[in-house]
């Protein structure tokens, strides 16, 4: 249904998945497939990359615009699992495996496409550890929506 009925936006800002996307991610993290490939001490299931992989193609082939949403919590998964602190590990991880959580990556900026080089979005450390930031990003895919009770957003800043 995604390619023909799309999401929608209602007046109060929520954002609900085409029929059936729902139900269906709901089946995904009942099955796991969340965790495939993701470390065991954040729940996963620990198994081969190449796996995961062949489990994604399949995901792409029968429904691209429903594989996005785990395609890009997993891309921020392996973010945090790079780069996050043992803090950030510990908090953001154990949810998302489990796919109650899902995530983002906001990246691109209206003025420089896909040239990265190019960003101006600043993030400015906070003396309560946290970061304010300042900036414009647009086309976030699954910034929103009803398939998860969080979504995280990694800013590129």
């Amino acid at each position: 249904s995604g390619d023909r009925e799309g999401c929608t936006r209602h007046d109060d800002g929520s954002v609900t998945t085409p029929k059936g996307f729902k139900e269906a991610y709901a089946k995904y993290v009942e099955g796991g497939w969340a965790g495939l490939t993701q470390h065991e001490d954040f729940g996963g299931q620990g198994l081969p990359h190449v796996l995961g992989f062949c489990f994604e193609e399949m995901m792409i082939s029968s429904n691209h615009a429903f594989a996005m949403y785990p395609g890009l919590s997993a891309g921020a998964m392996a973010a945090i699992s790079i780069d996050g602190t043992d803090e950030q590990k510990q908090k953001y991880l154990p949810k998302m495996v489990e796919g109650s959580w899902t995530g983002t990556m906001n990246l691109t900026e209206p003025h420089c496409g896909t040239d990265l080089g190019m960003l101006r979005t600043k993030a400015e450390p906070q003396d309560d550890g946290s970061y304010k930031i300042s900036g414009t990003k647009i086309f976030i895919s699954a910034g929103d929506h009803d398939l998860a009770e969080n979504i995280i957003h990694l800013v590129l800043a």
